[in-house]
């Protein structure tokens, strides 16, 4: 009988004790005004002897920052302006004054062509035209002296009006031959290739004493004072780029130094093969250090805040109640409520527009073992 009271006095001793311990194990430690969320946080939230050790990686102290996203690019290099000077009628290449890689001004003279006939030509429409005027004049003073007659009844009216058919005759021709002067003197004047612009010879298809036929090609310039490079962007990014949107931009040849653009053009249809977009990125080049034809890499600037605060996207915790982050406080982990906005860098930085302040240290590591009321230090040596 002594053995079985005994027994019964271990048991309710144990319970008693697993009871006790249960009360303490549950009450919340910031009073009984807890929300249910924070009453599971802290029945969940371990018992430990010690603070756990944090390494300094696995935490950040919130400091607000400039945050810019970029697209990445490549592409090559093409002058804007460029043009192929062609030939406007046959000839024999008499002179050539310009060869590739030399700077060639507004108006200067690139080729001259042989005139002798077009000389020729222009003096004869000329001749012609001087007499067809002489004959002019002469049917105008006909026709005064006819007028007169007639008026006195000393002509008959079909004189009259034969001087007038002569006149208008003659004026016709006169009309004729003036044009015939204007060509001659177009294609005397054609007769020499002038430069359209500032710029450049890239190129030249012909040379001294070459006989050429209309059309032909005879020299292309380009001014690469002002370049633009064409890249390629995929249809899931091109939504996010406009025109006028700065760049910069690294050409081979010049290491680091990085040349500044802005996008210019973007085409409303993407590549056939590809699926890619051409997106116009123009750079100015005044020093004409850079060239036709150099491939480029760079970054088109998306968007760019200041003064913004960041976090990485592993240490947003998700609740019954909303989004949160695990913040130091005296020695503690707190449940921080957070208001989420725009992302960062592919998703991996977000930023907090309200919850967190400069300051602040959070936790960034999504480890289980942290959770709410937890202490923990921070180890130096991290």
């Amino acid at each position: 009988m002594a053995l079985k009271w005994a027994k019964r006095l271990v048991v309710a001793g144990l319970v008693l004790e697993i009871g006790y311990f249960a009360v303490r194990y549950t009450e919340p430690a910031w009073g009984a005004s807890g929300s249910n969320e924070q009453v599971k946080e802290a029945v969940t939230a371990p018992r430990l002897d010690k603070p756990l050790e944090l390494a300094r990686m696995e935490v950040t102290s919130i400091n607000p920052a400039r945050m810019v996203e970029r697209l990445r690019v490549s592409g090559e290099l093409r002058p804007i302006n460029r043009v192929v000077l062609r030939a406007r009628d046959s000839g024999k290449v008499q002179d050539i004054s310009a060869r590739e890689g030399q700077a060639v001004r507004t108006g200067d003279v690139l080729v001259r062509f042989e005139t002798n006939e077009l000389q020729s030509a222009l003096e004869q429409r000329e001749s012609d035209h001087d007499v067809a005027h002489a004959e002019l004049l002469l049917a105008m003073q006909t026709l005064t002296r006819i007028v007169q007659l007639v008026q006195k009844n000393v002509a008959a009216e079909d004189r009259l009006d034969k001087a007038k058919s002569e006149i208008a005759s003659t004026t016709a021709r006169l009309r004729g031959l003036s044009a015939q002067v204007d060509m001659a003197r177009t294609a005397l004047h054609d007769a020499q290739v002038f430069a359209p612009f500032d710029g450049v010879v890239s190129k030249r298809s012909v040379d001294q004493g070459a006989r050429v036929s209309a059309d032909a090609e005879l020299f292309t310039i380009v001014d690469t004072t002002t370049l633009e490079a064409k890249v390629l962007v995929s249809t899931r990014d091109v939504p996010r780029v406009s025109t006028g949107q700065t760049a910069e931009l690294q050409i081979d040849g010049f290491g680091k130094q990085s040349f500044s653009g802005r996008v210019v053009r973007i085409s409303p249809v993407a590549d056939d093969g590809t699926r890619l977009v051409p997106v116009y990125i123009r750079l100015s080049n005044p020093s004409r250090q850079l060239v036709g034809g150099m491939f480029a890499t760079g970054s088109i600037l998306l968007r760019q805040n200041e003064d913004r605060i960041v976090i990485p996207a592993a240490s947003l915790r998700k609740g019954e109640t909303g989004a949160y982050v695990l913040k130091l406080e005296k020695g503690y982990l707190v449940r921080q409520p957070v208001t989420v906005g725009s992302k960062w860098d592919e998703g991996e930085s977000l930023e907090i527009s309200d919850g967190l302040a400069a300051g602040d240290m959070i936790v960034t590591v999504p480890l289980p073992e942290l959770q709410p009321h937890t202490p923990v230090t921070i180890s130096e040596a991290g």
